[in-house]
């Protein structure tokens, strides 16, 4: 073999072995950004008598059921949370019951996807209470504040 064959097979076996360790590096990128468009997240924001459920992920979300202390409902038809939209389209879920001043709660919410994965969002809260003069008579109101721990796939049953 001449000296210039022995060159051009050594540089072809290291533009060949680059190329497989850069298809490996895009597989990697191309993986980790298909799981970032699929992101699946929740939060919740309190409004006057409820709890404002808003998706913040990339798919659209269905509500199946909620757990809060005092109320647990089951929908009979799953509620669209629809991804993308901000604070323009929310879903809501009632407030709990029977909370003392200053007693946090946490509360649940069951979720699928468009692809038919099964959720879970984990929330808390907390009650308090604000003393406000309606009609110059001093009356104590309920206030509360809200908080998302995380959501997680986990196949769920009812």
């Amino acid at each position: 073999m001449e000296k210039y064959q022995k060159y051009n097979l050594s540089l072809q076996l290291v533009v060949w072995i680059s190329a497989i360790v850069i298809g490996a590096f895009q597989i990697s990128i191309n993986n980790r950004l298909k799981n970032l468009q699929d992101v699946v997240a929740i939060f919740a924001v309190p409004d006057d008598g409820a709890i404002q459920i808003h998706n913040v992920g990339k798919v659209n979300l269905y509500l199946h059921k909620f757990e809060l202390p005092g109320k647990v409902h089951n929908f009979e038809r799953p509620r669209l949370l629809p991804a993308g939209t901000g604070n323009s389209a929310y879903n809501w879920v009632p407030l709990p019951t029977g909370l003392k001043d200053g007693e946090e709660f946490d509360f649940k919410l069951y979720l699928t996807d468009n692809f038919n994965n099964k959720w879970i969002a984990e929330m808390g809260g907390k009650m308090g209470m604000k003393t406000s003069v309606i009609n110059g008579k001093e009356q104590k109101l309920p206030i509360f504040i809200v908080w998302s721990y995380q959501t997680y796939k986990k196949d769920w049953n009812f």
